[in-house]
């Protein structure tokens, strides 16, 4: 059979996949090796044909050279990049001065004495490898190709490697991983519910859970006494900077404990999850600020502290002003507090409470 009118696609037989893209080095030279993947480049020099094979672990380059195996190099000369194919080869050190110090593989070449073709593809709507880029309308309507580029297959095993480690981390703490379900009856929470309808109980709904709530409460009051869940939340409201329609939360509940502890266990989890992931060293104990004093010292319960623009007090110069507001509000015995920068928050005044 003949795909569109180029290249016969093959069978993959008994051939079996010996190392990934990222693998080999210069002392695996002289080994027979067969590598599986996508062309990510073609260079066709005439006598030689080189092609870049890549797959998630990195990049191989490969040579076709006539003397090697004249049929496996007529064959390369119709591939194209993102063409998924199989090689066959013997691993060698590549030229004195050809070397890629870029590359993990960059000191070796595979000298390909066979060659599968797997699949084909169009002309790609825009470049996998990022040279040049394109639209984001255009790399979302092709996700699948845009999840190809090694930042976004980075980005999702960075998330893995997360969630890995905060599994590890609380199973050695003795807690429990149990699944919730998803379609459920609605909880009273800070936004609504996404709704589906019910098919078997006409005019009925299910709520899509804004968090587990329900669900952990029942396993507290079952006794499990630790409970985890790295859970999906949704919640219909407009989107924000910091928030979306759906997102993951790890979720955590302990018994018999007070709330000094649950804070520990996650400033322990955070401690111990950046120099794995990261590689940067989090100081502890962590800085924690009650709500009084986070209000008062930056007028919002979530402050930066990277930029420092705590409020200052600004009662003495309201007292000079003649804007009866003010006066009002100190001779109650309240204050004002402001943003030294002058940009952002503007004056706070605050009545006494009582």
């Amino acid at each position: 059979m003949r795909e569109n009118g180029m290249a016969e696609i093959d069978s993959l037989g008994n051939w079996m996949r010996t190392h990934d893209c990222g693998a080999l080095r210069k002392e695996d030279a002289g080994r027979e090796v067969v590598l599986m993947g996508w062309v990510n480049s073609r260079r066709d020099l005439g006598n030689l044909i080189f092609i870049d094979l890549r797959d998630r672990e990195g990049i191989t380059q490969a040579v076709f050279d006539p003397r090697v195996n004249p049929e496996t190099h007529e064959r390369a000369h119709v591939l194209r990049n993102e063409w998924v194919v199989a090689l066959k080869g013997e691993v060698a050190p590549r030229l004195e001065g050809q070397e890629n110090a870029q590359m993990p593989t960059g000191d070796i070449e595979v000298r390909a004495t066979g060659m599968k073709i797997l699949n084909l593809t169009e002309t790609p709507p825009f470049q996998v490898d990022g040279a040049v880029d394109a639209s984001e309308t255009l790399r979302l309507k092709y996700r699948y190709l845009e999840l190809r580029r090694p930042q976004l297959f980075q980005n999702l095993r960075k998330r893995h490697a997360i969630v890995s480690c905060i599994r590890q981390f609380l199973d050695q703490r003795g807690f429990i991983e149990v699944e919730t379900p998803f379609l459920t009856k609605s909880t009273p929470e800070g936004a609504r519910d996404y709704l589906v309808p019910s098919r078997v109980n006409k005019g009925m709904f299910y709520a899509l859970p804004q968090s587990p709530q329900l669900f952990k409460q029942l396993l507290m009051m079952a006794g499990f006494d630790r409970y985890y869940q790295i859970v999906r939340c949704f919640r219909d409201e407009d989107l924000r900077a910091d928030r979306q329609p759906e997102f993951t939360q790890v979720d955590l509940e302990m018994a018999f404990v007070n709330e000094d502890q649950v804070m520990a266990v996650f400033e322990e989890m955070v401690a111990e999850l950046f120099p794995k992931i990261l590689d940067r060293t989090i100081p502890r104990p962590i800085q924690r600020l009650t709500y009084r004093d986070a209000m008062e010292r930056f007028g919002t319960d979530r402050p930066d502290l990277r930029f420092g623009m705590e409020l200052c007090g600004v009662s003495d110069l309201a007292d000079r002003s003649d804007f009866r507001v003010f006066k009002e509000i100190l001779a109650s015995g309240g204050g004002g507090k402001g943003d030294p920068s002058g940009k952002g928050r503007s004056i706070l005044f605050e009545k006494r409470a009582g």
